[in-house]
C-alpha cells in the first residue's frame, strides 16, 4: 500500500468509528454513590443496582434531598447560575417522577442525586457538516443517583448514567440542551428502576 493511501484510509476508518460511537465520553464514577453498592453495567452508558426482592409498597413517603454538583472542575465553563439551573431541573424532574409516591407503607424512601459531569454543547460547531460526523461540538452529562430506606438506612437502588447528545436531536443547539434533557431522562429512568417488578 502506498503511503499516500494510508492517511485517507486511516481517516476514513476514524470517521466511520466516530459515526458509529459518536466519539462520546462516559462520565467516570465519582464515589457519590457509596462504594459498597454493587453497580452492574447495563450498556456502555449506564450502571445500576436494585436490591433483590425490593418491596416498594413499604415506602409511603418519598424525600428528595437537594441535588448537588460536587466536583467544581467537571462542568466545563458553566457558571454558578447555570449549575443551579441544572440542579433545580433535576430536583423538579425527580419530584414529578416520584410525586405520586411508590407505596403506602410507613417507610420513607430518601433519594440523593448528583450531577457529576457536564460537557456543554458548542452550538456553532454543531451546524458544520464535519462536526455532524465527528460530533466535535457535542456535549454530554453524567449523574449518580441512589435511594435509601430512611435517611440512614441501606441503599435500595442506584443509577449511574451518562446522557450523550443525540445526533439529530434539538438539544445540540444550546449549550445546556443535553444536560437539561438528561435531567428528565435520569429522573424517569430512576423511577422505573425502583418501581419495576
Amino acid at each position: 500500500m502506498k503511503f499516500t493511501n494510508i492517511i485517507p484510509t486511516a481517516l476514513a476508518s476514524l470517521l466511520a468509528a466516530c459515526a458509529l460511537t459518536g466519539c462520546s465520553k462516559t462520565v467516570d464514577y465519582t464515589g457519590y454513590i457509596p462504594k459498597t453498592v454493587a453497580l452492574k453495567a447495563d450498556g456502555d452508558k449506564r450502571k445500576d443496582f436494585r436490591l433483590k426482592d425490593l418491596d416498594t409498597t413499604r415506602f409511603g413517603k418519598v424525600v428528595i434531598d437537594p441535588v448537588v454538583t460536587p466536583d467544581g472542575n467537571a462542568y466545563g465553563d458553566l457558571t454558578a447560575d447555570q449549575l443551579q439551573q441544572l440542579r433545580t431541573l433535576l430536583q423538579e424532574a425527580l419530584a414529578k417522577s416520584f410525586g405520586t409516591g411508590v407505596g403506602t407503607g410507613d417507610r420513607t424512601l430518601v433519594i440523593r442525586a448528583a450531577i457529576t459531569g457536564v460537557k456543554p454543547n458548542q452550538p456553532m460547531r454543531n451546524i458544520a457538516p464535519q462536526t455532524q460526523i465527528l460530533k466535535g461540538g457535542y456535549g454530554y452529562a453524567g449523574a449518580e443517583l441512589y435511594a435509601m430506606d430512611g435517611a440512614n438506612g441501606p441503599v435500595v437502588a442506584a443509577l449511574m448514567q451518562t446522557y450523550d447528545t443525540e445526533r439529530f436531536g434539538t438539544e445540540k443547539l444550546s449549550a445546556l440542551g443535553t444536560a437539561e434533557k438528561a435531567c428528565t431522562e435520569w429522573a424517569e429512568a430512576f423511577h422505573e428502576l425502583i418501581i419495576k417488578k
